[in-house]
């Protein structure tokens, strides 16, 4: 496993984008904390990555910023209705938290569109908002993604959208598992 010895973000192995550093800067990360330091540099070369850490250590960031850096050097940009990365988490709240840090990037690269699904909301309405704007990164919690794939009737054909996926996270994948995510994981083979 590569070790990045300082906790800068310059330290990395790959550079990040300036944009990337600018938005660290702006939510006051100078430095990497060691779970980022861990992963980052292998998720930046297209590698499994799990990761246990305690709640607060980083492990968003440790994530996110590869999901962009991936997408951002993709040799085929994405178009607006192809997803280039999916995040799963195992409640609303941790979708919400997720798509929020998100958002703080991504209002930096106005090529990419996110779209949060979760429960409680109108499924129909999270259709049309995919139409409208797509949804380059979805963060998700499974029961909703898994309605999203059964809406190609409503114009929606999300298994073509996921082609073109490069990044999978699955955050709390502890508790997805123990949600009974595997059992949906296996009827998702056939879409």
């Amino acid at each position: 496993m590569e070790h990045v010895t300082e906790g800068s973000w310059e330290a990395l192995p790959v550079p990040l984008d300036p944009r990337v550093l600018g938005a660290l800067r702006g939510l006051g990360f100078p430095y990497m904390t060691p779970v980022q330091s861990a992963t980052i540099p292998l998720f930046m070369k297209n590698k499994d990555v799990a990761a246990e850490a305690v709640t607060g250590s980083g492990k968003t960031l440790a994530f996110v910023i590869p999901i962009l850096e991936i997408l951002l050097r993709r040799e085929e940009k994405l178009k607006k209705s192809q997803v280039g990365a999916i995040i799963i988490t195992p409640t609303r709240e941790l979708a919400i938290q997720i798509d929020e840090v998100l958002a703080h990037f991504t209002k930096h690269f106005p090529q990419f569109s996110q779209i949060l699904w979760i429960g409680g909301r109108n499924p129909g309405e999270d259709v049309e908002r995919f139409k409208q704007q797509g949804g380059n990164i979805i963060v998700a919690t499974p029961g909703r993604l898994e309605d999203m794939f059964r809406r190609k009737a409503e114009g929606l054909d999300l298994a073509s959208c996921v082609r073109s996926l490069d990044v999978l996270v699955l955050d709390e994948a502890d508790r997805l598992l123990d949600m009974g995510f595997e059992a949906r994981r296996r009827r998702w083979r056939t879409w």
